[in-house]
């Protein structure tokens, strides 16, 4: 830890590069999804399923309002209104989106996460 940092969110345990990742690269997350993610190693674990590095600053750098994303429930409104979680939130987005933006590529998607969901509960961290 760089001297004079203050952690904004003392007294979680996380460092200065941390909160500067977290700030810069991941605004749109909340720090327990950042947190999840990086716990999780999501980004390696998605990587394995694509044939490319899956990155959330791109997914994150992309339109607002993107051709795949037309239902009666925008699932960014069912995610939020249900308080889901940052994995429960993805295997939802993957499966709105399959049919109109990467086929079977996103089920894979989903499948890895719910595959993390399941983890998580037989191990107890949930």
């Amino acid at each position: 830890m760089t001297a004079g940092w203050i952690n904004p969110k003392a007294p979680y345990d996380f460092t200065e590069g941390e909160w500067r990742d977290y700030k810069k690269n991941y605004p749109n997350l909340s720090w327990g999804e950042y947190r999840q993610m990086k716990e999780w190693d999501v980004e390696n674990r998605m990587a394995k399923v694509s044939n490319k590095k899956y990155s959330f600053i791109e997914a994150y750098n992309n339109p607002i309002d993107p051709d795949h994303y037309y239902f009666e429930i925008e699932p960014w409104d069912f995610i939020h209104a249900n308080k889901l979680d940052f994995a429960q939130g993805n295997v939802i987005k993957y499966i709105c989106r399959y049919k109109n933006k990467n086929g079977i590529e996103d089920l894979k998607k989903a499948k890895q996460y719910i595959e993390m969901l399941i983890e998580k509960e037989l191990n107890g961290k949930t």
